[in-house]
């Protein structure tokens, strides 16, 4: 679980004043706190010169969540299946090496502490090659796209700017999800 904590300013009330040491108050502090609480899980998953790991999630989810996949490795990555409890991950073939992944409920989120958005969601492929996505989280930099298939299909972001995304897949007929995962950046 992720929890993203920033306290706002806390101003010292008795710094202005001049004081002595030996009649010193304490401080007085106002503070007002900012958290956002959500569920973002951050696993690796060691593959043995396999092509398919079932990793069971250390934490619950309510439901499935949007799972994105990386690989220290020269191999494509994807997810077959998701649901609430586990994920199965797949390469294009059978290698040994590490995948990274990243479990997180779909939606948007705020998260205070670095002050930046984040937006996971899924998008469902019917027979098609290109799908272009609004986002819902208002971005003030164009952000950063990670995204992974569930079938073995090459993933492209065509197009970025701060209110939606184009992704492209390697097959002109793709009947599958692609699970995405947007986080703004500096700018």
């Amino acid at each position: 679980m992720a929890v993203f904590y920033k306290p706002r300013k806390s101003l010292d009330l008795n710094r202005y004043r001049k004081v002595y040491r030996y009649i010193r108050k304490k401080p007085k502090n106002q503070a007002e706190d900012n958290i956002s609480v959500f569920n973002w899980a951050c696993y690796f998953v060691d593959f043995d010169n396999q092509a398919s790991v079932t990793h069971e999630f250390p934490c619950c989810f309510d439901s499935a969540p949007v799972v994105v996949a990386t690989s220290d490795a020269d191999v494509n990555v994807f997810v077959s299946s998701v649901s609430s409890s586990s994920a199965t991950i797949e390469t294009s073939a059978a290698f040994t090496g590490r995948v990274y992944y990243q479990a997180l409920i779909g939606g948007a989120y705020n998260m205070p502490n670095i002050g930046r958005d984040l937006e996971a969601f899924t998008l469902s492929y019917s027979s098609t090659s290109t799908q272009t996505y609004t986002f819902t989280t208002a971005f003030s930099c164009p952000p950063i796209i990670t995204a992974t298939a569930s079938q073995d299909v090459n993933v492209f972001v065509t197009a970025v700017s701060t209110s939606q995304v184009t992704i492209e897949v390697s097959d002109a007929s793709y009947s599958g999800d692609v699970y995405v995962q947007a986080i703004e950046k500096g700018c």
